[in-house]
């Protein structure tokens, strides 16, 4: 018998010793894995009943916020509440979960932590709050998936493996771009947003406000901004829809049938606030002096010409009619009135925003209206230059100088130092050739590379049989590739840059421009899984990245994602609706029915992507309906043609009650192109 226990215990140590690693996203820097897990448990529900000892949260003064925000994660996922209480400065806890900067390493940095969980007690030791945070972060993902649902979950063992992590980020910008420019995201979703960067441990929003398309912050002194700048018509002056997007993925947001919209200062400064207790800074972009059109056509007398200077040869079309045939709106940098307007603007902007960096963008600037213009070419003669890269340089010293006297740093993209290296002035190097630049003149660098962080870019494509990039997946959005592989093998410190300066290069971030990204849905899709990636390239030591294991990790945080409500991609085609053959096509237009009832389970909207396959011809749509019974309910009348190079082949339909027991069919005008060999399948897609 004796021997017979020895045994058991040895399989048991064995079984401890190569169980997996806990799937954590991003990967701790040190881990180890114990025997035994810790139990949340809960106060007894009915008095008198019998339970186990409840479970406090045990805080100092430091940890108090951190802890409130625990206990309020824990409850929505499992109902239960936890009592928050002072910690009496004892190191040995009995079931509790400790909040402590007391004794902490004070070689983890603002940032870093220790967590101890342990059968009886789970302990998070940090220098500053920003590491408790984290800290907890750590632990809920050491929790079932479930922990991460907004309601709660029955029968679940809310259980944490027992481990000793010590932690700390490798970079101190660790960041994630969102334009609300070209589409605009609400006060709501901008927070769901930064709760799905929070568990990545991601710390800077880079919020894109303002840009050609229009302008998205309220500013009291200039009303007009959003007033005017903030809307503009849902199509071209040619009636076309804007980015080619189907116009029924957008909803005029006026009573004049505009799009667009924008945040009041009180609702920026609570996304701010909001961020704030997540130990996420905002950083704003207010773009100039290129990338203005917006705030041209609501004050045009800052323009080169004194009018709106959208477009070289078309300066007094209305900006709602001409949005997307615009070179560049650009300040007149001669005006010394265009340079009041922007310490105004900036003075409003930094007022709602306290972070260190501010945004100005500086990317993309035409020269055209400069080189035309007699005030601008009357000061590049005065400050002896011929070059619009030296006089762009010198228009962003001055701002660069006005931001660092009101206590602030500028941050622009790479052009900003394409006339030379600024002082007072981080580069965002989107181009990946000026962060060496900046960082050998000591001046500071974030990496955004567009060839691999560019996260709005198809991160999945195929090769059709003749040729050319097909989707199937995923939604039309940006040419070019930027694959999870390549996110993840990322370096941020650039090639050959000496030793001494590294130290200057302070992060990367993911940028997601909006121009294809007409809702909350499709931008999940578009970031994740990939910003989980650059979550890792930014915490992690280059040398610990391991791909596969990676890999085998988001498996697993997929499920916390799922129960958070993000819509990642989960790569491969979603299961169809149905498929078209040769043998059913005609280059006449014929109606073709499809009978798609499994598939409709609720009610609402009902995405329909023609994804083409194969074939020398591809197959033009005139239209797509969704029937009832046979009754015609809703249909989608755009044109569109599915092909190796496919035109908006995606028809949103809308059902406004699902009446149980009917039979739901979809039909659509088709057309084949030159021939009727195409082929093709229906799916509808998971992505808006």
């Amino acid at each position: 018998m004796k021997s017979r226990r020895i045994v058991i215990l040895l399989l048991l140590l064995a079984l401890t010793s190569f169980a997996a690693p806990p799937a954590l996203v991003p990967l701790p820097l040190q881990m180890v894995t114990n025997a035994g897990t810790f139990t949340l448990c809960p106060a007894p529900v009915i008095p008198g009943a019998p339970a186990p000892a409840p479970t406090r949260i045990l805080v100092d003064g430091a940890a108090r916020e951190t802890g409130e925000y625990l206990a309020l994660a824990l409850f929505k996922s499992t109902g239960f509440r936890f009592q928050i209480a002072s910690n009496s400065g004892v190191a040995a806890v009995t079931n509790a979960i400790l909040l402590t900067t007391n004794s902490a390493l004070a070689s983890l940095g603002a940032e870093g932590y220790e967590l101890t969980v342990a059968t009886n007690s789970v302990v998070i030791r940090a220098p500053a709050t920003a590491g408790l945070f984290y800290g907890v972060q750590s632990l809920l993902q050491l929790l079932p998936p479930e922990i991460y649902s907004a309601l709660p979950v029955t029968n679940v063992a809310w259980t944490a493996p027992c481990v000793y992590i010590q932690d700390k980020p490798r970079f101190s910008w660790r960041g994630w771009m969102m334009d609300s420019v070209r589409h605009f995201f609400t006060k709501d979703e901008v927070k769901q947003m930064i709760d799905a960067m929070v568990i990545h441990k991601l710390n800077t929003l880079h919020w894109h406000l303002d840009d050609d398309s229009g302008w998205r912050i309220e500013i009291k002194s200039w009303p007009l901004l959003t007033q005017l700048g903030a809307w503009r018509s849902y199509t071209n002056s040619l009636g076309t829809n804007l980015w080619g997007l189907n116009p029924r993925a957008m909803t005029p947001a006026n009573d004049n049938g505009l799009y667009g919209g924008y945040y009041s200062q009180d609702e920026a400064r609570e996304i701010v606030a909001y961020a704030a207790q997540r130990h996420v800074t905002v950083v704003p972009e207010i773009e100039m002096p290129g990338h203005s059109t917006a705030a041209l056509t609501s004050y045009p007398q800052f323009s080169c010409n004194g009018t709106n200077n959208n477009c070289l040869s078309c300066s007094n079309v209305p900006y709602s009619l001409s949005v997307t045939a615009y070179v560049g709106g650009v300040f007149c940098a001669a005006r010394p009135e265009t340079m009041s307007f922007l310490q105004d603007v900036l003075t409003e902007v930094m007022d709602i925003f306290p972070g260190q960096f501010i945004h100005i963008g500086g990317d993309e600037v035409n020269f055209g209206n400069w080189n035309k213009h007699s005030l601008d070419q009357a000061l590049t003669n005065a400050i002896g230059t011929a070059s619009m890269q030296v006089y762009q340089g010198h228009f962003t010293q001055q701002i660069a100088n006005w931001l660092k006297n009101n206590g602030r740093q500028m941050i622009g993209w790479s052009e900003i130092f394409n006339g030379g290296t600024l002082t007072n002035a981080a580069v965002m190097d989107w181009l990946n050739t000026r962060a060496a630049q900046a960082a050998t003149n000591s001046e500071f660098a974030v990496m955004a590379p567009s060839s691999t962080l560019y996260i709005n870019k198809w991160e999945t494509a195929t090769n059709a049989s003749g040729g050319g990039v097909v989707w199937s997946n995923e939604p039309p959005g940006q040419s070019g590739l930027c694959t999870l592989t390549n996110v993840y093998g990322f370096e941020p410190i650039p090639t050959g840059l000496p030793a001494a300066y590294t130290n200057f290069i302070l992060g990367c971030e993911g940028p997601a421009w909006s121009e294809w990204i007409p809702s909350l849905q499709n931008l999940q899709f578009r970031v994740f899984p990939r910003l989980c990636a650059i979550s890792e390239v930014d915490w992690l030591p280059a040398a610990q990245k391991n791909w596969t294991d990676f890999t085998n990790r988001l498996e697993f945080h997929k499920q916390r994602l799922t129960r958070m409500g993000v819509n990642f991609n989960p790569y491969g085609a979603p299961p169809p609706l149905g498929q078209w053959k040769p043998a059913q096509m005609s280059t006449n237009y014929i109606a073709l029915d499809w009978t798609i009832t499994s598939s409709v389970t609720n009610f609402g909207k009902l995405d329909v992507s023609f994804c083409y396959k194969s074939g020398a011809n591809g197959m033009d749509i005139a239209w797509a309906a969704l029937l009832e019974n046979g009754i015609e309910l809703d249909r989608d009348t755009h044109a569109g043609f599915t092909g190796v190079t496919p035109v908006r082949p995606v028809y949103i339909l809308r059902l406004p009650a699902l009446r149980p027991g009917a039979t739901y069919t979809l039909r659509a005008s088709i057309a084949s192109r030159g021939g009727t060999d195409s082929t093709g399948v229906i799916y509808r897609p998971n992505w808006d």
